[in-house]
């Protein structure tokens, strides 16, 4: 069976019900992932890379240790992804140390900026993509294809288009969030991107959850903010300043609430969890309660 390798996914027990079917056809994997690691799917995988394992956090990216693992198998690569750590790490808007030491590698040719709107350019391509892999302009994309002309008139072309859809969520949105000010004052911003959001378009939930974000934590500079963007069945977390462990409060919740249905994970402060419709006000107060007990940076 062929070696199948899995990057930015399978490092968590959410993963173990596709390896256990993996497994009876003997299939072997290697996982490159930064999420949170849970040990319990090691014994599916031939070798797993994550930071965490050596100290390390959802930080360094997926793209980063990808980057690095295939400079590796063909050094010969090496010049023409070397930009891809950066594009990654703003992408996913790491605040490790790598993150600036990749910019640094790459900043005569793609400053930040240029690595943010290549990151925006992907985000709204996927989405539109869907399940195809839209192999040769993601290379446009990139960059990858020698033809640095094109690869601008594409990045800036998808921006345009990304910018524009995502002010016209933010502005059905925004209106509609609702505050509170928890016991350990973190401030919390929730909002129903169900019943508040344009739906089957770009910004999805998750993103539209995480632009509200942005907005809200330069609205309320240098304090802890967490945003909450829920629909019948799933909520979408963001935080800031706020020092949760987002699978471990799943984990918490699916045992504490008989009848939840609870599942989700992510990393420590950016995650999702799912539930039973019916049970979508016990979950979610459910949630709120243990975010107020989280401790925030001062």
């Amino acid at each position: 069976m062929p070696l199948v390798l899995l990057t930015d996914n399978g490092s968590t027990e959410e993963d173990e019900p596709a390896y256990k079917i993996a497994s009876v056809y003997d299939i072997p994997f290697i996982v490159i992932d930064h999420h949170h690691p849970d040990a319990s799917i090691d014994k599916y995988l031939k070798a797993h890379v994550n930071p965490y394992h050596v100290g390390g956090d959802f930080g360094i990216t997926a793209g980063m240790l990808g980057t690095e693992v295939a400079r590796l198998i063909n050094p010969k690569v090496e010049r023409l992804i070397r930009h891809l750590p950066a594009v990654a790490g703003v992408g996913d808007r790491s605040e490790a140390a790598e993150r600036a030491l990749f910019l640094t590698l790459v900043n005569d040719k793609y400053p930040e900026s240029a690595c943010k709107d290549i990151a925006l350019a992907l985000d709204y391509e996927q989405f539109w993509l869907r399940f195809n892999d839209g192999r040769e302009i993601i290379k446009d994309i990139l960059n990858l294809t020698g033809n640095p002309e094109r690869h601008q008139k594409l990045v800036q072309l998808l921006v345009e288009g990304a910018n524009t859809m995502i002010e016209d969520q933010m502005s059905a949105c925004i209106p509609h969030v609702v505050q509170r000010v928890l016991k350990n004052e973190a401030f919390l911003f929730l909002i129903d991107v169900e019943i508040h959001a344009h739906k089957f378009t770009f910004p999805p939930p998750g993103k539209t959850s995480g632009e509200v974000h942005d907005r809200l934590c330069k609205k309320n500079a240098g304090k802890p903010v967490v945003t909450i963007g829920f629909g019948p069945d799933f909520a979408v977390l963001r935080s800031r300043g706020v020092l949760m462990n987002i699978p471990r409060m799943v984990r918490e919740l699916r045992n504490e609430i008989p009848g939840g249905g609870i599942s989700g994970g992510g990393h420590l402060v950016v995650g999702s969890i799912k539930f039973v419709e019916g049970m979508r006000e016990v979950v979610l107060e459910a949630l709120i309660s243990k975010i107020s007990e989280a401790q925030v940076q001062k």
